[in-house]
């Protein structure tokens, strides 16, 4: 069963607390049988459905497949990280965030993201990316976020599709894997 929910946009600053209740104001329980599609007018971004997951149930892996990944977003991932609520993360991200961004190399960007997944473990890949994808391997099961909301607290309109799905989360977790693989091995030819 599909449900549907759109919310307006008031102009609001990043608070992924205020975030996380504007989603929680919508749904309660993390998905089983339905898949839950939303359309937020800037009310909340993706951090929003990871942190949601997160009070629910331990993230054991993460894929995370974007553009860009925002300073204020990446320092939520680290204090679930260092709350014992999230273990490892994989960031597919976008050329652009890395080499392409004269504005993205001011704020730095790429080398916070950096700095944060050496301290943790984590894992970054660099691609021509723009899809946005979020894959969490978790204690409940695994869960698919479908957006088009990059992971910065930048959002405008966006859509996201919310679901728990092992089919779903193997489909996209081997194919970045592949893709991946595929880009190391090119690489390594060169």
């Amino acid at each position: 069963m599909d449900k549907f929910i759109q919310i307006k946009k008031k102009n609001l600053g990043f608070n992924v607390m205020r975030e996380l209740n504007s989603l929680e104001q919508l749904v309660k329980e993390l998905p089983t049988d339905a898949v839950y599609k939303f359309i937020s007018e800037g009310n909340f971004s993706s951090i929003a459905f990871i942190k949601f997951v997160a009070e629910r149930s331990h993230i054991k892996e993460m894929s995370v497949s974007t553009l860009r990944v925002g300073k204020k977003h990446l320092a939520v991932l680290n204090v679930l990280h260092s709350q014992d609520k999230l273990d490892k993360v994989d960031f597919i991200i976008g050329s652009l965030m890395k080499d392409d961004s004269t504005l993205g190399k001011g704020y730095k960007y790429y080398d916070t993201l950096s700095s944060v997944c050496k301290a943790n473990g984590w894992t970054i890949s660099v691609l021509n990316n723009h899809s946005k994808v979020i894959l969490l391997n978790t204690d409940k099961g695994y869960y698919v976020i479908e957006t088009s909301s990059n992971l910065n607290e930048n959002p405008h309109m966006e859509q996201f599709s919310f679901e728990q799905s092992k089919e779903l989360y193997d489909m996209y977790y081997e194919a970045f894997n592949e893709v991946i693989g595929r880009r190391n091995k090119d690489a390594n030819k060169e």
